[in-house]
């Protein structure tokens, strides 16, 4: 226990409410520990205060919201409501009352919160802060007046009338200074009680909206066993367990269920695990329950007399004219008896003949049965009317044509078409119903699962793969659905984008700065993968002056033949460039170091995977035997020596020549016909020149990769970089930072392997290390970022930045290496004056040599 002697006041004051007044002087305050002296746990009559010590390390717009969700998981559903939560700089602190049980599970806990990014912060608990009076601020009166007034304004919903909305509950007016969290089993057994047992309001309620309250279990629910709903309305909440989400059902009785938008509808035992609860309810998020099923769409007749729709072909095309103002669904069938052709390729086909000028057009629930390529539109007559009469219900099949074209040359490739797919539509086949497909509705959560508060990305790659989308088709292709996604995403964040990625989307046209306007601070756009022909269809993004762009995998990149050609058109437009296609440009226009740079995007995976784990392992000698597999058994080794330093000690020059008693350098070669013998040939004995080699660390932040051949047969993959050779004893020697190039050529040598028959297994045949003296960027930059970057719990540990800070300043004042800066920081603490004396001392006994200088 820790007895803090704060000795002072302070008064909480409430619009509605009396203040709360707290006097320090007989609180009882704990920290770090396990126990309390039950005596001081005074339930009923007083305020106890919890003080959260993030120290600044939890900032920004969802700082509160992450410390409340660490609190509600801590307690483990035992019922708790924060009162006036107060954010400072270093400290959040709320008020609390008759929740002992709560508190018992926070002291079990040690008194700290886990964040839901991992770390873990303190927090205090003040037992008896004040005295509780009659009349001030208490949650469950505060429910009771939010539910009383819903009762009076209750609603209609989905022809239905008496339906009590509790979405969002916790937002409600009612609860400015208390934290009502559904999420919380007790809190939401709590409301469930004061529902039920108001036996003159409910006897009215004839449904309940608990959509988005971040509900977890529904077992508080229970009390309504017995009560048939005409409507319970669970969307968009954290149900996860299939199994418990079954068993808390099934006393729970309604004619229509929602569920859609939880976690527990994408996974793998979803929807068979409610089989045992549907006859509970006639519908499930809009389908009859005896066809709820993961495949189920509108178009599933089974028996629905209101599912056949009107048939339109090109014979009876006038009749279209009768659906102008249909709000149902229609349906799209397009025959293909022989499954020529995929998903993508009917959509891509497809969207060709849409018109750019008329509606959007959201194709849903796609599915291909009795030869048939079948999905939803709804809304979109104009485009409908477009496709009849102008497209003649008819699909043409894209061939390109070949043709020569000229450097001056800025036309398209020539497409013709070859065939044609017929198909026809049936109109009306089904009404629409709440909790189906809603395009608007799904884009406007997709937008909000793919942004990163944190980082400021919002990454929209692979649009169509985000959670949520897979009854429906974002066409991006379109300029006006792109332009929509882009207005919308731009409303809802604003200024808060920095970086906005677009990459795998077919774009084809991504000149849209109007509707980026409020992304004031955008720097970095991602375009790679896309189809975009011209720089032209991207000139007017300039206006952003951005840092970072990325084009790479388009069309345009093919016209040109050089990468300074490439990059000189770019820069022509994008004048502010910095980095291009994940490549530094210098102010002449010019690459620096191509770092990651590949010839094709195919081989991202294995160079990331092969060069992490191959300089992984060769970094201790113990762990080299495991590289043994890796080559082949013809492989072959050549290894150059070309460091010098002029002021090494005698230990560190033993060191060095171990690698120049295997190098095969030759310039300085006497014997031009032994040049062969430095040449390591097959597995045994290249191993043991590896084996031979002294420990090492790499520095991987240094790496710049390059992979200019990637075939079936073979993949070139050059990588430079620094690294650091090791001394055994640092009282006597020094570590040296040395520069290195590798260059390995790898051949695959087993196909289809794996669970997926996807996998490949390769060996390197060809290993090239040319060891050499590390340039001044490189000396500056090496191993400037430490590993453990972790956040402290303690308040006194010096964050990253300013450590990184210290090392540039030492590293300024000294001339040293960074190696050696970082060492003289850690002696001292990271105390940048301890650090200077550690310096001098080292110089004194001269223990530095000329070697650890830049």
């Amino acid at each position: 226990m820790n007895i803090l002697g704060k000795k002072y006041h302070d008064v909480i004051h409430f619009p509605e409410h009396p203040s709360i007044e707290i006097n320090y002087s007989n609180t009882n305050t704990y920290t770090k520990c396990r126990s309390y002296d039950a005596k001081a746990m005074n339930q009923g009559f007083v305020w106890h205060q919890i003080v959260v010590q993030h120290n600044g390390k939890i900032c920004g717009s969802d700082a509160k919201r992450d410390i409340l969700d660490a609190l509600f998981e801590a307690v483990n559903n035992e019922e708790i409501y924060p009162i006036a939560y107060r954010r400072g700089p270093k400290e959040d602190c709320f008020l609390v009352r008759q929740c002992q049980p709560a508190l018992d599970k926070l002291f079990a806990q040690n008194l700290r919160l886990r964040l839901p990014n991992g770390h873990s912060i303190s927090i205090l608990v003040q037992l008896n802060v004040a005295d509780f009076h009659q009349g001030q601020i208490s949650p469950i009166t505060q429910i009771t007046k939010a539910l009383s007034q819903l009762y009076n304004s209750m609603e209609r919903y989905n022809g239905e009338d008496g339906i009590l909305n509790l979405s969002q509950f916790g937002r409600n007016p009612n609860f400015a200074d208390v934290v009502v969290n559904l999420g919380n089993s007790g809190v939401l057994e709590r409301i469930c009680n004061l529902i039920y047992s108001n036996d003159e309001k409910f006897r009215n309620v004839n449904g309940i909206l608990m959509k988005t309250n971040g509900i977890k279990t529904l077992a508080p629910l229970k009390q309504f066993t017995g009560v048939e709903f005409a409507i319970l309305d669970l969307r968009d909440n954290k149900l996860r367990s299939p199994e418990r989400i079954t068993r808390e059902l099934l006393p729970l009785q309604a004619d229509e269920l929602m569920l859609a938008g939880n976690p527990v509808i994408n996974t793998s035992k979803f929807p068979d695990c409610l089989n045992p609860v549907l006859k509970n309810f006639k519908r499930i998020d809009g389908i009859p329950s005896e066809n709820y099923s993961k495949d189920y769409s509108p178009l599933n007749k089974n028996g629905d007399k209101d599912s056949e729709g009107y048939r339109v072909d090109w014979s009876n095309r006038a009749d279209i004219n009768n659906f102008e103002f249909s709000n149902d669904w229609h349906a799209v069938m397009i025959p293909d008896p022989e499954h020529n052709h995929t998903k993508d390729d009917i959509f891509n086909y497809f969207f060709i003949t849409v018109s750019p000028t008329f509606s959007d057009f959201y194709p849903c629930y796609y599915k291909f049965d009795k030869g048939e390529h079948q999905f939803l539109v709804r809304q979109c007559f104009d485009q409908i009317k477009h496709l009849v009469e102008y497209c003649n219900l008819e699909i043409g099949i894209p061939r390109i044509v070949q043709q020569t074209v000229t450097e001056d040359s800025d036309l398209l490739p020539e497409v013709e078409m070859y065939s044609k797919l017929v198909y026809y539509l049936l109109m009306n086949i089904s009404p629409f119903k709440t909790g189906q497909v809603n395009p608007l509705e799904c884009i406007d959560k997709a937008l909000n699962r793919r942004y990163n508060a944190v980082d400021r990305v919002l990454n929209l790659s692979n649009f169509q793969d985000t959670e949520g989308l897979q009854n429906i088709v974002i066409n991006l292709n379109s300029i006006n659905i792109l332009s929509r996604l882009l207005m919308q995403a731009s409303k809802k964040f604003a200024s808060s984008v920095v970086e906005l990625r677009l990459a795998h989307n077919k774009i084809v046209f991504a000149n849209v700065p109007k509707v980026l306007v409020l992304m004031g601070n955008l720097k970095a756009i991602d375009l790679g993968n896309n189809w975009i022909h011209h720089l032209k269809d991207v000139n007017e993004l300039s206006v952003f002056k951005l840092k970072c762009l990325r084009l790479d995998g388009n069309p345009l990149c093919s016209k040109y033949s050089f990468a300074g050609e490439y990059i000189e058109a770019v820069k022509e437009i994008f004048q502010d460039l910095e980095n291009l296609d994940n490549i530094e440009i210098t102010t002449k226009g010019n690459l620096s170091s191509q770092k990651n740079y590949l010839c094709d995007v195919a081989a991202y995976d294995l160079t990331q995977e092969f060069v992490t784990r191959y300089f992984k392992t060769f970094e201790c000698v113990k762990d080299r035997a495991k590289l043994k597999d890796v080559y082949h058994a013809n492989a072959m080794l050549t290894l150059t020596c070309n460091y010098f330093s002029a002021n090494s000690t005698q230990k560190t020059r033993a060191r060095i020549r171990v690698y120049g008693d295997v190098s095969r350098n030759i310039l300085k070669m006497r014997d031009l016909p032994h040049a062969y013998g430095p040449v390591h040939y097959g597995r045994e004995e290249i191993m043991a020149i590896i084996m031979s080699l002294p420990d090492v660390s790499f520095d991987m932040l240094t790496f710049n990769t390059d992979t200019t051949i990637h075939n079936d047969r073979l993949t070139a993959i050059t990588i430079n970089g620094v690294y650091l050779d090791q001394a055994k004893d640092h009282a006597t020697d020094t570590d040296v930072v040395m520069a290195f190039s590798r260059t390995f050529l790898l051949t695959p040598v087993k196909h289809f392997l794996g669970p997926l028959n996807k996998g490949t297994s390769y060996k390197i045949i060809n290993d090239q290390l040319n060891i050499l003296n590390p340039t001044a960027a490189q000396t500056k930059i090496a191993f400037k970022y430490l590993a453990n970057d972790n956040i402290a719990d303690d308040e006194n540990e010096i964050s990253l930045k300013t450590k990184e800070s210290m090392l540039i300043m030492l590293q300024e004042l000294t001339h040293l290496k960074s190696v050696w800066c970082a060492r003289c920081l850690e002696d001292a603490g990271w105390d940048l004056q301890k650090a200077l004396e550690v310096f001098i001392g080292l110089c004194r006994n001269d223990e530095i040599s000329d070697a650890s200088f830049m």
